[in-house]
């Protein structure tokens, strides 16, 4: 279940970031935000599985 959550979040980080350069006034806040969306899907189930390692 949540490797589709995050599956979509990285999608979904891809695409606000593409769809950022067409947004003339917001493009480095989208970019941005598209941006922390793709690491998050990346970097929290590394985070999540290092931390039930050590307990």
């Amino acid at each position: 279940m949540l490797f589709i959550v995050y599956a979509i979040l990285l999608v979904g980080g891809m695409f606000v970031m593409g769809i950022s350069f067409s947004l003339p006034g917001l493009q480095a806040l989208v970019f941005i935000v598209g941006l922390l969306m793709s690491v998050a899907a990346i970097g929290v189930p590394i985070a999540a599985g290092a931390n039930e390692h050590r307990r």
